[in-house]
């Protein structure tokens, strides 16, 4: 199979500001990115609320060798959009120096809040957890394995 899992995160009217923090903090790169308005003048059926021109219908970014989906909606309408804390966004090099500079960048914003001070344990050089601005649990692991 050819396929790829990418983590796409819903982000409840937040996407343009989330997107534009990894941008800053992580260095994400914006593949991809359709505002409501953009979607609009592709598709006239498509309707939003007034005031909404700049939500995230879709949009993609890379981070490392990886990707990220981030958009408005939740996937399952049929519940009201909830943060959860079940899943997490794992960040992971061999590069120590690397992750120290990305969780120095992430802890510098305000809105970010350390769940686990970044530091050396039992299985990682250097490990911590971080939940940003906009909920979403960011992992940083300095990896010693071949994965």
């Amino acid at each position: 199979m050819k396929a790829e899992v990418i983590p796409f995160l819903s982000m409840n009217g937040e996407a343009a500001k989330a997107i534009t923090f990894y941008e800053k903090t992580l260095g994400a790169k914006v593949l991809f990115r359709k505002s409501y308005k953009e979607m609009k003048q592709m598709s006239p059926g498509f309707t939003y609320p007034a005031g909404q021109d700049e939500y995230i219908t879709h949009s993609v970014l890379e981070m490392g060798v990886n990707k990220i989906m981030i958009a408005e909606d939740a996937m399952d309408a049929e519940r009201q959009w909830e943060l959860g804390n079940s899943t997490s966004l794992c960040i992971q090099s061999k590069d120590q120096g690397q992750m120290n500079r990305l969780y120095e960048a992430l802890v510098q914003h305000e809105g970010v809040k350390v769940l686990v001070p970044y530091e050396q344990n039992e299985f990682s050089p250097g490990y911590g957890i971080v939940r940003d601005p906009f909920g979403i649990v960011i992992q940083l692991c300095v990896t010693v394995h071949d994965f």
